[in-house]
């Protein structure tokens, strides 16, 4: 059953945002304006997580959170959220029984992060998440065991590491795979923070696409890694682009290059497709798991016709099938035709060298705002059809701030409630 979580805070723009952001996640939300209006919520529903603005009116935040704490029953957990000129009182916050705060304006990806975290903290209550167990990487290939060898050695230490490989090779299950076997958990960098930020915390920092950084980042990742060769913490740096693509294509700062002592290739599945039954099944039960999807079978002819097939899309795309086939039907066996059908559906979502081009006719007699926006919706909109209306992908493939993105969204008539 999916958390519930109340969202108090007296600026209804920022209420009904994260309401929107939080219910796209999966989450149960219900907003309150004011001290009163949150207690009479807490009453009624029973949250499972509080995010709590600290400047309110008539009652502040930090009391609402001491009238709380001081119930020796209550085990909510409660994030507080504050401005700039408020961080000092919502540290404070903590000593109270606040669980973490997070600073505005909002980054939407420590919000969620700490969302996740607050409440896998709780022990108490029946209404949890499901496991947050990470995907690993699957197959008995030769290719895939010496792969996972490789990482195994280089997980010995907390040297830098590059990962390059294909859109949809699954580059971040492999990091996460690092992380595991490192002992550090993996956390996707936050544009909002100092990479010295990360330097006390025993994690491993994820960048999706080392090309999406400006050369002034670029440096201040340079030092991060210099600092950070006698740490807890590593840089996990990926692209879609080969170690020496990135370095002929001047993309990237040569001396960033020059400190990758590990550059790993992730190799697309049409090199290890002998995996695809290892794969079937486990995404089979992955999704029975992680999403109640009924548990379906695939034959021996179904799993022949899917080693046949050119994923272009590569693992993102077997995923994004698997989901698909086991939504479609409670039947326990899955038929070649129903399969034949989703392998077309599938193949209108890869993302291919022609799916990456788009034309648009734009009339001239409008305004240089018009058009903007006439591009804007058009870009955005292919986006969302190509993500499946995942906000999280969308973010990472437009390279926008979750905020900003949801609300240009709006502004373009693009964000329909689920």
């Amino acid at each position: 059953m999916s958390a519930r979580i109340l969202v108090v805070d007296d600026e209804p723009d920022i209420r009904f945002l994260l309401k929107d952001i939080l219910e796209d996640e999966g989450y149960l939300v219900d907003v309150a304006e004011h001290a009163q209006a949150a207690n009479e919520r807490r009453s009624e529903n029973n949250p499972d997580l509080v995010l709590l603005d600290i400047w309110m009116p008539e009652v502040d935040g930090v009391t609402l959170l001491k009238e709380w704490k001081s119930s020796q029953t209550d085990i909510c957990p409660v994030v507080m959220m504050s401005g700039h000129g408020t961080v000092e009182t919502a540290v404070e916050a903590t000593k109270f029984g606040a669980y973490d705060f997070v600073e505005k304006p909002l980054s939407m990806a420590k919000l969620l992060n700490t969302v996740k975290s607050a409440l896998a903290s709780v022990t108490a209550p029946t209404e949890k998440l499901h496991s947050t167990k990470l995907e690993e990487p699957v197959g008995n290939s030769e290719i895939v065991q010496r792969l996972k060898r490789n990482i195994q050695v280089i997980s010995r230490s907390s040297l830098p590491v590059f990962f390059s490989g294909a859109s949809g090779s699954g580059r971040k299950i492999w990091a996460s795979y690092l992380c595991e076997l490192s002992g550090s958990s993996l956390q996707p960098f936050d544009p909002s923070m100092n990479f010295n930020q990360y330097s006390p915390l025993n994690m491993s920092v994820y960048i999706q696409e080392v090309r999406d950084l400006s050369f002034d980042v670029q440096m201040d990742l340079l030092q991060a890694i210099l600092d950070a060769r006698d740490s807890k913490h590593r840089f996990i740096v990926a692209s879609r682009l080969s170690h020496s693509e990135l370095v002929e294509s001047s993309l990237v700062l040569p001396e960033i290059a020059a400190n990758w002592h590990n550059a790993i290739d992730i190799p697309s599945l049409h090199k290890h497709i002998e995996d695809i039954p290892e794969l079937l099944e486990y995404y089979v039960n992955w999704y029975s798991t992680h999403e109640q999807l009924p548990y379906r079978h695939f034959g021996v002819a179904a799993q022949n016709l899917l080693r046949n097939y050119v994923w272009l899309g590569d693992i993102l795309q077997l995923k994004q099938f698997i989901q698909k086939v086991l939504s479609n039907s409670d039947n326990e066996v899955i038929e070649l035709e129903e399969i034949e059908f989703f392998l077309k559906e599938s193949e209108s979502l890869v993302i291919s060298h022609e799916a990456n081009l788009m034309q648009l006719t734009i009339n001239l007699d409008m305004d240089l705002r018009e058009a903007r926006e006439v591009f804007e919706r058009e870009y955005l909109s292919r986006h969302l059809e190509i993500c499946g209306n995942n906000m999280t992908e969308l973010a990472r493939r437009v390279g926008q701030e979750r905020t900003n993105l949801y609300r240009k969204l709006k502004s373009l008539g693009l964000h329909n409630k689920k």
